[in-house]
């Protein structure tokens, strides 16, 4: 394939700029530092496996944490050789680079998208492609199934048949630029502030596609039910508050849109609504234990958070919201910015380690303010 094709509007995010600075490179070799950046991690993972050199990947303490033996074990099976640095199952790696000759995998799909998408990544310059097979309940779906959007885009042949996706190897050449569209998670922030604002409030967001291939952007269905209305326009949409929400009880299955949990918990919350949410069990791997922060979090606002079953929460409240809160990250940017907006509803909400949102979204504060 032709890899000369420019690639338009890359985010100014932490995640997207290590990923391009170390893309970049002449040659992927040597140490690579992503960081926290755990997307970068997965992607580069299976990047160098198909590479010719060897490579050190590794990241900042937290990212050491982080499972990547999901991974790791199926690139294993296509031959790569891959070895753990420290404690097994978990960053850091060491990569000799090499072709890979297996054509079939199986993949755990109940923990994270990433590992499918990387897989799939590399699945074109594989002789054969690449058949993975999903394992177990598959969350998180619409991330891989951007991916693969973006696979068929480039014109790749994809076939998808249940559990199974299979990839075939690249024949042809891609030389079209590809504008890569604003980030429909950090457009969920916008929504909470406006259904937590007064009725008729109105925001205009430049630059986003109502039509999107991201799954993220169910949020604007969601929010419809919540009362804001998304209205397309010339240059992006905008989202207006018609009407205030007519429910106590607020339920979705967040299976196939995980990081959109954390906003709406906060818009419940900032609404005084209780809510069902299900499909959320590997919010564990993120960040940090998103389950546990949420739990701790929201219990400053006179909220409970129970744990259903192993995949399903609920939350109720308890009290009134107190004037003033001061809310912990735990070095995960969308806590930071999941809280913020419940400032509509509050006089003082402040924010520890407010730094944390550069990860996604580093013009965030300057655009609250």
């Amino acid at each position: 394939m032709n890899n000369s094709f420019e690639l338009k509007g890359i985010s100014s995010a932490d995640d997207s700029q290590i990923m391009h600075s170390i893309l970049s490179q002449n040659e992927l070799k040597g140490e690579l530092n992503v960081k926290n950046a755990g997307t970068c991690f997965r992607f580069l993972t299976a990047v160098c496996a198909i590479g010719n050199n060897e490579v050190i990947l590794t990241g900042t303490d937290d990212m050491k944490k982080r499972p990547i033996k999901e991974l790791v074990d199926p690139l294993r099976e296509l031959g790569a050789n891959i070895e753990y640095l420290g404690e097994d199952g978990f960053p850091p790696l060491k990569i000799i680079g090499k072709k890979l000759i297996g054509s079939k995998v199986s993949v755990k799909a109940n923990i994270s998208s990433q590992y499918i998408s990387a897989l799939l990544l590399i699945a074109p310059f594989l002789d054969n492609g690449l058949e993975i097979t999903q394992v177990g309940e598959i969350k998180s779906q619409s991330y891989s199934e951007m991916t693969i959007s973006l696979l068929k885009q480039l014109g790749i042949e994809v076939v998808q048949e249940e559990s199974k996706i299979k990839v075939a190897p690249c024949t042809g050449s891609y030389s079209q630029p590809i504008e890569v569209e604003k980030d429909w998670s950090s457009v969920s922030y916008w929504y909470e502030l406006i259904v937590l604002s007064n009725f008729n409030s109105k925001l205009q967001l430049n630059g986003v596609k109502l039509f999107s291939i991201q799954g993220d952007n169910e949020i604007k269905n969601i929010f419809k039910k919540l009362g804001v209305l998304t209205l397309e326009g010339d240059t992006g949409i905008e989202i207006v508050k018609i009407k205030e929400p007519n429910f106590t009880q607020f339920e979705h299955d967040f299976s196939s849109i995980p990081d959109m949990v954390q906003t709406l918990v906060v818009t419940c919350v900032g609404l005084g609504i209780n809510g069902k949410f299900t499909g959320i069990s590997h919010l564990v791997y993120k960040e940090t234990n998103r389950i546990e922060a949420l739990k701790i979090e929201i219990a400053k606002l006179n909220y409970s958070l129970e744990m259903i079953d192993a995949d399903s929460f609920e939350i109720k409240k308890l009290g009134e919201l107190p004037k003033k809160v001061s809310i912990l990250t735990y070095h995960d940017h969308r806590m930071a910015m999941a809280f913020a907006p419940i400032v509509a509803v509050m006089e003082e909400v402040e924010i520890e380690n407010p730094e944390v949102v550069v990860k996604s979204y580093p013009e965030f504060w300057d655009n609250f303010s």
